[in-house]
C-alpha cells in the first residue's frame, strides 16, 4: 500500500496518497503545520494512477508557472476534468491529474517538488469548490481578529501594503501572504491561512471572520471608496482560481460563493502610495467606518 499524509486545511481533511509525493512533501516548506494524523478524509489525491490523455478535450485554459518555467492546461472532457504540467526543460516527465467529480483526484506519478505544491493546490480547488470554498489570491492581514484580504495583480503592491500595516498599524499579523482560503460557514465569510503563501514563509493554522476586501492600486495619491455589489464582485472573482472561472459549472460554484460573501461583506477600492498614510487610509475605512 502507498504511503500516505493527511492534512487539515480550512477544517477539512485533505489526504495525499504516493510514496515518493510524501516523500517530496516532507521537504516542502508549509504542509507540517497542517499535518494530523493520517486516515480518511474527505478530499484525496492518488499518484501513480494510469491516466491517458485524452484524444479530444476541451482546452478551458492555458497558464505557465514562472517559478518553476512550465506550461499548464486545464481541460475537460465529458466525463472529466484534467489537468496537466509539463516542465519547458523536459527534466522531469509531465504531470497529469484527472477529477471526475467526488472526492477523488487521480494523478500520474509527480517528481518535481515545486509541480507537486501546484498540483495539491488545483486539486484541493477543483474538489472544494462546490463546498463553498476557495483558495484565493490575496495578501492576507489579521487586525483586532479579523481578517482583510487585499487583492490585486502582481506587482500592484499587496505585499507592500501589508507590510506598511505590519510596520505602522499595532496588533496587525500576516494571516498568508498569497492564497488563504476563503469560506462561507454558516452564512458568515472567513478566512484560513493556507500552506500555500508564495516567496513568504507565513503559514499558520488559524481561522478569522472575513472583515472586508481591498483591491490595491498604484497611484500618487492615497484615496479609498466603498465599491457597489457590481464593482465588489469584479473586484472579487479575478481573485478566484483562473482555470475553474472559465467552466460553466465551476463559475457558477464561484458564483453562489461570492454572492454570500458579498451580502456581509465590504469591498473598498485603494488607490494608493506606498506609504505610512496609505495603511491608515484603508485601516479607517475598514475598522472605524
Amino acid at each position: 500500500m502507498a504511503d500516505s499524509k493527511t492534512y487539515l486545511i480550512a477544517n477539512h481533511r485533505f489526504r495525499v496518497v504516493g510514496d515518493h509525493e510524501v516523500e517530496l512533501l516532507r521537504t516542502m516548506a508549509g504542509f507540517p503545520v497542517f499535518e494530523v494524523e493520517d486516515g480518511d478524509a474527505e478530499w484525496q489525491v492518488v499518484f501513480g494512477c494510469g491516466i491517458e490523455r485524452p484524444a479530444q478535450w476541451e482546452d478551458l485554459y492555458d497558464f505557465s508557472f514562472e517559478e518553476v518555467v512550465m506550461d499548464s492546461m486545464f481541460a475537460k472532457t465529458d466525463e472529466a476534468y484534467y489537468y496537466i504540467m509539463e516542465p519547458h526543460d523536459k527534466t522531469v516527465p509531465p504531470m497529469l491529474m484527472r477529477y471526475a467529480g467526488g472526492n477523488t483526484v487521480e494523478a500520474t506519478y509527480c517528481h518535481d517538488a515545486m509541480m507537486l505544491r501546484f498540483a495539491l493546490w488545483m486539486a484541493l480547488s477543483m474538489m472544494s469548490a462546490s463546498s463553498k470554498m476557495l483558495l484565493v489570491h490575496s495578501s492576507t492581514i489579521v487586525h483586532q481578529g479579523k481578517a482583510v484580504l487585499f487583492l490585486g495583480e502582481s506587482g500592484t503592491g499587496k505585499s507592500t501594503h501589508t507590510r506598511l500595516w505590519l510596520k505602522y498599524i499595532p496588533d496587525s499579523h500576516l494571516l498568508n501572504d498569497d492564497c488563504p482560503v476563503l469560506a462561507v460557514e454558516n452564512g458568515e465569510a472567513v478566512v484560513y491561512g493556507s500552506p500555500w503563501s508564495g516567496k513568504t514563509h507565513c503559514y499558520h493554522q488559524l481561522r478569522f471572520p472575513l472583515a472586508a476586501a481591498v483591491r490595491l492600486s498604484q497611484a500618487p495619491y492615497n484615496k479609498i471608496r466603498k465599491q457597489s455589489v457590481v464593482e465588489s464582485f469584479s473586484s472579487l472573482h479575478p481573485s478566484c482560481p483562473p482555470a475553474l472561472a472559465q467552466d460553466e459549472r465551476y463559475q457558477d460554484y464561484m458564483l453562489d460563493m461570492l454572492s454570500d460573501v458579498l451580502s456581509t461583506v465590504p469591498v473598498f477600492h485603494l488607490e494608493c502610495l506606498p506609504d505610512e498614510a496609505a495603511a491608515w487610509t484603508s485601516h479607517d475605512a475598514i475598522f472605524k467606518s
